[in-house]
């Protein structure tokens, strides 16, 4: 019987329908036929190197894939044995659904358990137990190996897991397996995908006719052939050639995919294990992070303040020192450190890893809550860390501007855990209501929380009050000045922002570009301030010939020769004019302009006369004289009787 149209539509739409992609990490003891099963599982053998296929054991990663409903699985296959503990973190990173795998004729073993407390540490939520060699061992044995296996993982994620017996040889389980996967597949919510790409390399090779690839489990983001990546840490731009997912070539591998990236122009030595490729200009590497730790219940010996351990994290593995509140901490607790790495690494907010003795004892683990803190000084950790790993992204962010004058879009992925989109969205919504906390700079596009700017504004006042009183008699200073002696401030990408709160509350004044404190400033009446509006645009209006003072006098009748002398004497005082002459001044921009035209005169000429500076700056005798007497007593020239030279101040 011919389909229907509504049974092709719905096949086709079917057929349409992109699965599930979810990353499976196998855990266990050496021998305990992790391998196997997986074998069973996708038809593939992860053992490809010849010592694994020689050995029978896993060495390093493998990798293999199968698809069941709605989902394709990706399987990371990782080595049991205790010497490569670094590939089982490095597979488990990232992994969606842990599978346990206990020997039936073996049980619990101390790789086991140190899957285990691994996988806790990690994070991980979901997972399956696997009883393995079920063919060997009888219903009774399969019972107890099933209790064992329950008293271990008591008070752990896997504590409710379904537990599926399989037979590697028989082939026995193995579909009730996938199944089981699915059911537990179904549970697993969808995780806030972050924009950002992100992928730890675990594998590095060459391909003839293709050059670099490099392998791994896509962590976040997407990336497509042609896109642009950062290798970190060493932070250099590389081009994708192109991408493959399990095999296949692909425009585009996402989030929780295996993907095998070709890069051009890099050769395989200048990429290692343990590096990232990301999207350019997101991630800083860092040798300090703040983080949450825990020592392990079932540690020999408690933490130490200053103590060295290894820290694995995603394909990584880097010393650090830890920097604890406390002398000690006790097996089964937590606390916050201070972490210090002897390499530079990326680890963002909310990242897991693994903390390691030199004995190569699992002693602990925890979660990054500040990826980037500088070296800003913890006052307190408790309260600083408590806000920077809240699971409130509010919080998060509040906590952020009580240690730093502003958060930029640089902070959100590595800082805060957060889009960019997602983070400026609440800072947006921060910025409205009474009271609003928030400020948005446009002119630097970062957020600065109102007790900052504040902080910003008393010290930029005190400055400008040192400086007034070190230029005394004037009482205002050019607002570029004014920025420049600022520039060393924490904050100071904002200086112009808190210049015009000041302004605005009326603390400084602005006459041009000239800024002073309110409180030394004389004040004009209606009439003077009339005057000055019609005498100065004058003076600016005519740059290199201004009018003198008598013909200043003689612009307006409002008031007398002597009020006006005063009113320009004050305009020198405060910088808005620059008196040549008792009867001659000059706006700065307009007498800046004539030195540049001098300067460019003695590139042509060593030596030249007062009426060839007249004729070169295109003046008039009764301005050039007082002008070059002005010149040669501030060393912009030397004279020497007709003749004048470049002086050491030109």
């Amino acid at each position: 019987m011919k389909p229907t149209a509504t049974q092709s539509a719905a096949a086709s739409d079917a057929m349409e329908t992109p699965l599930r992609p979810l990353l499976i990490g196998t855990a266990g003891h050496i021998d305990h036929g992790k391998t196997t099963l997986v074998y069973r599982l996708t038809g593939t053998n992860t053992d490809r190197l010849p010592e694994e296929k020689a050995r029978g054991i896993s060495i390093d990663l493998g990798f293999a894939h199968f698809d069941a409903a709605s989902f394709r699985f990706g399987i990371v296959d990782v080595p049991g044995h205790e010497r490569f503990i670094r590939q089982m973190v490095a597979g488990a990173a990232n992994i969606d659904i842990a599978v346990l795998v206990v020997a039936g004729d073996d049980g619990v073993m101390p790789q086991t358990r140190e899957h285990l407390d691994i996988l806790q540490l990690l994070g991980v939520q979901h997972g399956v137990i696997v009883i393995t060699r079920c063919d060997l061992i009888d219903a009774e044995m399969r019972e107890l190996v099933a209790e064992e296996v329950r008293e271990l993982v008591a008070g752990t994620f896997l504590e409710s897991a379904p537990i599926v017996p399989v037979s590697g040889l028989t082939g026995e389980g193995i579909d009730e397996l996938k199944q089981t996967l699915c059911q537990v597949a179904v549970e697993i919510p969808d995780r806030r995908q972050m924009p950002v790409f992100r992928l730890p390399i675990d594998r590095v090779f060459t391909l003839a006719g293709r050059g670099t690839v490099v392998t791994g489990s896509i962590l976040s983001g997407s990336v497509s052939a042609g896109d642009e990546v950062e290798l970190l840490p060493a932070q250099r731009r590389l081009r994708v050639r192109g991408v493959q997912h399990h095999g296949q070539n692909v425009t585009q591998a996402d989030a929780h995919r295996r993907a095998a990236i070709n890069l051009a122009g890099v050769a395989v030595s200048e990429i290692h294990r343990g590096d990232e490729l990301a999207t350019p200009g997101v991630f800083t590497p860092t040798t300090r992070v703040l983080a949450e730790i825990e020592c392990l219940s079932t540690a020999r010996r408690p933490l130490r303040h200053r103590q060295v351990l290894t820290l694995h994290a995603g394909t990584t593995a880097v010393t650090v020192r830890l920097r604890l509140t406390e002398p000690l901490l006790l097996p089964g607790e937590k606390t916050y450190a201070d972490l210090r790495l002897k390499e530079a690494l990326v680890l963002s907010w909310g990242q897991r890893f693994i903390l390691r003795s030199s004995s190569s004892e699992t002693v602990g683990g925890g979660r990054v809550v500040d990826g980037l803190p500088g070296r800003r000084r913890v006052r307190s950790m408790e309260h600083r860390c408590s806000g920077a790993g809240d699971s409130l992204p509010e919080t998060r962010i509040t906590s952020l501007l009580e240690q730093q004058p502003s958060v930029s879009d640089s902070d959100a992925v590595q800082r805060l855990g957060l889009s960019t989109v997602y983070a400026t969205e609440i800072l947006q919504s921060m910025t409205v209501g009474k009271p609003a906390n928030v400020i948005h700079d446009r002119a630097s596009g970062h957020w600065i929380s109102k007790h900052w700017l504040r902080r910003l504004g008393k010290s930029l006042l005190r400055v400008v009050s040192e400086e007034i009183i070190r230029q005394s008699p004037r009482r205002l200073l050019p607002r570029a000045l004014v920025t420049s002696q600022c520039r060393n401030f924490d904050g100071a990408v904002h200086i112009p922002l808190a210049i015009d709160a000041l302004l605005k509350s009326g603390e400084l004044v602005q006459r041009g570009d000239l800024i002073g404190l309110a409180d030394q400033q004389v004040v004009l009446t209606k009439r003077q301030r009339e005057v000055l509006d019609l005498l100065l645009p004058m003076i600016a209006a005519n740059e290199r010939t201004p009018p003198t003072h008598r013909e200043l006098y003689a612009a307006t009748d409002r008031m007398s020769p002597g009020d006006i002398e005063q009113l320009l004497k004050l305009c020198r005082e405060d910088g808005i004019l620059i008196g040549v002459s008792p009867d001659l001044s000059w706006t700065p921009t307009g007498l800046e302009l004539l030195r540049i035209g001098l300067r460019q005169l003695f590139e042509t000429k060593p030596e030249v006369t007062l009426a060839e500076i007249r004729d070169a700056l295109k003046m008039t005798r009764k301005h050039v004289v007082p002008l070059a007497e002005y010149w040669d007593a501030h060393k912009l020239t030397i004279r020497n009787g007709d003749i004048r030279t470049a002086g050491p101040e030109l």
